[in-house]
């Protein structure tokens, strides 16, 4: 099976979740994220931001700065992520034309892969060997690379989007964790 077959179905499967379990399955993946050392111990967290009905981010994010807490959110530049400071949600994000948010024009303040301590990656698809299948422009497998070797991965997901084994190729970043509503995977 191709790696669009299993995009279709995990979009399937995603959509499939009713608002109400989506945002209760959202919650209990942030009560996991924040009880995790590795969210306690970083000082600077890069989260995408949801859109469509993928896991809830924005509760994440708001912890983050919360915390005190230097938040980091990506744009997608090109062939590239930009991780970008962000300090305010309200007024330093915009939806693109894509539907994504991101960091407003005149609020893009880049930040070194190599300053981040915990990336939330999104993803359609995830398996037990640490293999993530996304919408397929890279952006993920190219940036992760970028950042530091203790820098801490964790794929944020619902347990309907995990497979047992989905394709993968030599260009693929391994996703070493992986948390779901139904709590935290090791993976590598």
């Amino acid at each position: 099976m191709t790696k669009d077959f299993f995009r279709q179905e995990a979009l399937k499967r995603r959509k499939a979740l009713k608002p109400l379990e989506r945002n209760q399955k959202s919650a209990l993946i942030l009560q996991e994220l924040l009880s995790l050392n590795a969210f306690k111990n970083s000082s600077t967290i890069m989260t995408y931001l949801n859109f469509r009905d993928e896991v809830e981010t924005t509760p994440i994010a708001e912890k983050t700065l919360q915390a005190g807490k230097r938040l980091i959110v990506p744009l997608c530049w090109q062939k590239d992520i930009i991780p970008c400071l962000i300090t305010d949600l309200v007024n330093d994000v915009q939806v693109s034309k894509f539907g994504i948010r991101e960091p407003m024009p005149d609020k893009i303040n880049p930040v070194s892969p190599e300053e981040i301590d915990l990336v939330l990656v999104p993803g359609l698809a995830f398996d037990y060997q640490g293999n993530r299948i996304g919408f397929g422009a890279g952006y993920y497998d190219r940036f992760l690379p970028k950042l530091r070797p203790d820098a801490v991965i964790i794929g944020v997901a619902f347990s309907c989007q995990l497979f047992d084994n989905l394709p993968s190729e030599d260009h693929d970043f391994k996703i070493p964790l992986l948390v779901t509503e139904k709590g935290m995977i090791k993976i590598i």
